[in-house]
């Protein structure tokens, strides 16, 4: 079977086939009517009008057969439209090319085809009116007379489809042309430059508070007197570059004096149509446009941005203007200069690298992405380069924005927070020094109080053991936070140690429950794990996934009503094991959510203010949980507990990852 071949003008084909927009519609009696004809007057079983489209040949009507489109790579039609003339098969078993088309060896069992290609006003190919039948035949001369003169008669009722089509579309346009005049609310009129007949629409007199009647008889004249008399000269010189061929529109923003005595903005547009024998002018149209309020509103724009400016200048904080492709400077505030020993003009020539150290290079290349996805960078830190070639730390936000010129711009705000990070190194240093000084004498402290409380050194009677017991708690609990200091500074110095390897999951996390499990019965609270892993290994740090496994459980605790239980649960993610923590305790604030995970966070509340507590464990835990290739996250309603979840990379007990 010979499929037919690609015409090398498809896409005018289609486009001329889709224009029609008859494909896939209703039977019509006036294409019936001519398939009907064909079919009694040639005596076959079939006669259809065909329509080729992308990959199927759909039958527009039919006459003898009950589908409605066959595949184009089976279509007789598909031969047919590669060719001007007739395709006449007498006896498809006698023609190679037709002889095992499943149209032929299947129903509906072709042995006689004859068609006629149907053309589309553009002389493009579009389909057939064709005859088909299950017994060989011959087809004379007289016979394709006959075909053509039935396919003539289909063309035609193509040709009045494609004119009914383009008289619909220019009404349609023509409404639509009219209801943009009505709905913008814009004059028009029509000029002629050589004897000054105008005409005037309604809407133009309104614009200056008349109605049309009111200004009759209407010429140039009319527009002449009501215009302000300082903008003649200029549109007189816009009139004659566009005369001259200098301009494609006479383009021109005047005043026209309304009827109440104010003048009214007035965007003036018009283009020359015709010109006259001479090469004279000859006809114009245009449109008014009433601008008063975009005229107001750039006046209000005006003041708005010297305000602007003014904050830009007085601004404590740098601000800087960037062009988004070269990250050239086009404007600076002092605030931003102060500090780098540059003058404005020094500053202004340096590229963005020249105040950059190279080593932010993949910083900035993170932020830059993040601009183009969200139109936004920051914060972050980096620091700035001085003239003397010093040093000083920044603070950076921004966004990309667009100037009427379609310029990507970057306006960024710039502090300098030398003062703070000092500020922050002297408390850094301030606790670490004290944390230090406290641990060792209260270490010993608390070794013998917990002697005394054991009775190791003697029982003590009723109030003396009560104190003690009292004093070794308080002390446990200040060692506690003394330990949350030391581990965040070693944090902030990069030196906190993870030592990484593959281990079993459940044992650790039993033996966390375990260990937690007298901190449970003082707050009457009980411990159950659920394990859906099965024998999972974790890439982890044994002692440092105890520690983070210590602060969620000691915290799920705390926040526990009496008698009720927090509910450890493993289970197998996509990409790893997930570690729950759920508690029934009364939920997170949504105001706190946000700073959870900072450092010295606390919710403010009375309730956990008496939990006590540096706000270090979350923000150690978070730190400590990515350290390990992990992350950690949360959900929390108020009044409906919580449930702090650690995602781990995993494995199973055979080695293979998760």
């Amino acid at each position: 079977m010979q499929k037919p071949s690609i015409p090398c003008n498809e896409p005018e084909r289609l486009k001329a086939l889709h224009d029609l927009e008859l494909l896939f519609t209703e039977a019509e009696p006036r294409f019936d009517r001519i398939t009907r004809l064909a079919q009694r007057l040639f005596g076959v079983e079939s006669a259809l009008i065909s329509l080729v489209a992308e990959d199927i040949q759909w039958f527009k009507s039919r006459q003898g057969l009950e589908v409605t489109q066959t595949d184009r790579s089976v279509s007789f039609c598909g031969h047919t439209i590669l060719q001007d003339d007739f395709l006449v098969i007498s006896d498809t078993h006698e023609d190679p090319r037709f002889s095992d088309n499943p149209l032929v060896t299947n129903a509906p069992n072709i042995r006689f085809y004859a068609g006629a290609p149907l053309k589309a006003s553009n002389d493009q190919n579009i389909g057939t009116l064709c005859l088909i039948h299950p017994q060989p035949r011959s087809f004379t001369s007289q016979d394709k007379i006959l075909l053509r003169d039935l396919a003539d008669l289909v063309e035609q009722e193509l040709m009045q489809t494609h004119l009914r089509g383009q008289l619909l579309r220019a009404e349609r346009a023509e409404q639509r042309l009219a209801s943009f005049i009505e709905g913008t609310n814009i004059g028009t009129w029509e000029w002629n430059v050589q004897t000054g007949e105008t005409v005037f629409n309604e809407r133009w007199a309104n614009i200056v508070g008349y109605k049309l009647e009111e200004l009759a008889p209407v010429s140039i004249e009319t527009w002449m007197n009501l215009a302000h008399p300082g903008d003649l000269e200029k549109s007189g010189q816009a009139l004659e570059a566009h005369f001259a061929g200098n301009s494609d529109f006479y383009d021109f923003v005047c005043r026209m004096k309304h009827k109440l005595g104010h003048w009214v903005w007035v965007h003036d547009r018009g283009k020359l149509i015709s010109r006259n024998a001479n090469g004279e002018p000859l006809m114009m149209t245009g449109t008014h446009a009433d601008i008063t309020k975009q005229i107001e509103t750039q006046q209000a724009l005006s003041i708005s941005e010297a305000r602007l400016r003014g904050l830009f200048e007085l601004s404590p904080l740098g601000i800087a203007l960037n062009d988004f492709e070269t990250g050239t400077f086009i404007d600076i505030n002092p605030a931003l200069l102060a500090p780098t020993g540059y003058s404005e003009e020094e500053f202004r020539q340096l590229s963005y690298w020249q105040v950059t150290p190279e080593e932010y290079a993949e910083q900035e290349q993170i932020q830059l992405q993040n601009m183009e996805k969200t139109g936004r960078y920051g914060p972050y830190e980096k620091e700035y380069i001085r003239k003397d070639g010093s040093r000083y730390p920044v603070l950076l936000n921004g966004m990309v924005v667009t100037d009427a010129n379609g310029q990507k711009l970057i306006w960024s705000i710039i502090e300098d927070i030398s003062d703070r990070k000092r500020l922050d190194r002297m408390k850094n240093e301030f606790i670490s020094t004290v944390s230090h000084e406290l641990r060792t004498p209260l270490t010993a402290i608390h070794g013998a109080l917990k002697l005394m409380a054991s009775g190791s050194l003697g029982t003590p009677d009723g109030p003396f053991n009560d104190m003690v017991t009292i004093a070794e708690k308080n002390s446990q609990r200040l060692l506690l936070l003394i330990n949350d200091l030391l581990d965040m500074e070693q944090m902030l110095l990069g030196k906190l140690r993870i030592n990484l390897q593959w281990q079993k999951l459940k044992p650790l996390v039993e033996a966390s429950i375990r260990e937690n499990m007298p901190y449970a019965r003082q707050y009457q609270v009980q411990l159950r794990c659920i394990d859906d892993t099965g024998d999972h290994e974790v890439l982890a740090d044994s002692t440092r996934l105890m520690q983070v496994m210590a602060n969620l459980l000691s915290n799920a605790i705390k926040f526990s009503p009496h008698r009720e239980e927090v509910i450890i649960s493993l289970e197998e993610r996509e990409q790893g094991v997930r570690i729950n923590v759920i508690d029934k305790g009364p939920g997170i604030p949504e105001e706190f959510k946000n700073r959870i995970f900072q450092k010295f966070s606390q919710a403010d509340s009375t309730d956990s203010r008496q939990k006590g507590g540096t706000g270090l464990g979350l923000a150690i835990t978070r730190e400590l949980v990515e350290k390990m290739g992990g992350q950690i996250g949360f959900n929390s309603a108020v009044t409906q507990g919580s449930r702090f979840y650690v995602d781990l990379q995993a494995r199973t007990s055979g080695g293979e990852e998760i």
